[in-house]
């Protein structure tokens, strides 16, 4: 798992931790040709349909995993191409609280002078970047449950077909894993018609809003199936699955 974004990278996309598991690493890479300087925070996010928000303080109560994690190095410098691991980890000594509790790391790069040439002359700008993942501290008999919810078909601005879904966090641990459409034709073979990966079911979050691609204008008489995997922690597990009946198109 990776994430990136302009000059800078970040992987994995998250990290879980618990008694058994009380410290992980992320990896944070400089691709760009310049010296980044970084600091390492946590900042807390409630989840929301498409993303996420600041926590009110009232959730971050709730939510926060952050007074019991201990992130290091605190502050770090990239040279151009270089990479630098992040520790995070449960306090020594600390009693774990019951349930789940999510905190996010947040790698913030001061801005840094950067030049773009634009025909003969130069232009100096300045350009900071921050990166996010979700840190996870679970502890005690807790599972994560999560249903499919609202499928829809719908068409893009090509006209192109798209599904239109949400996950339905049911249990009491946020579900993670991927959505999986096949498509099996009146008297053909299954076939993959999208995948989405990395979805993340939060609970704090009624639902999560997913869509995926298929690019074809019209799909014939069949079977469409929505599967929610789980990922990482949760291989091997599946979480839900829908079946969808296609009625052949409409002459004219």
């Amino acid at each position: 798992l990776s994430a990136s974004q302009a000059d800078m990278g970040l992987a994995p996309l998250r990290q879980v931790l618990s008694e058994e598991h009380r410290e992980a690493a992320f990896t944070v890479s400089n691709p760009s040709d310049r010296i980044m300087d970084a600091t390492v925070s946590w900042t807390d996010l409630a989840a929301t349909e498409t993303g996420y928000a600041p926590a009110a303080p009232e959730l971050r109560a709730e939510l926060s995993a952050a007074p019991w994690l201990v992130v290091s190095p605190a502050h770090f410098r990239l040279k151009p191409g270089a990479r630098q691991l992040v520790t995070v980890r449960v306090k020594d000594g600390a009693a774990l609280p019951d349930g789940e509790r999510r905190s996010h790391l947040l790698i913030e790069t001061q801005a840094s002078r950067s030049a773009i040439r634009k025909a003969s002359a130069g232009l100096q700008v300045d350009v900071s970047l921050g990166l996010s993942a979700p840190v996870l501290l679970r502890h005690g008999g807790g599972k994560a449950k999560a249903k499919i919810a609202n499928v829809r078909l719908l068409r893009d601005d090509d006209g192109l077909l798209m599904l239109e879904t949400a996950i339905e966090p049911t249990g009491d641990w946020s579900s993670f894993g991927r959505l999986v459409v096949t498509y099996t034709p009146e008297g053909g073979e299954k076939e993959l018609l999208g995948l989405r990966e990395n979805v993340a079911g939060f609970t704090d979050a009624a639902l999560r809003k997913v869509t995926i691609p298929f690019g074809y204008v019209s799909l014939s008489a069949g079977e469409l199936v929505v599967r929610y995997e789980g990922a990482a922690e949760f291989s091997g597990v599946v979480f839900d699955e829908r079946a969808f009946d296609i009625a052949p198109p409409e002459d004219g």
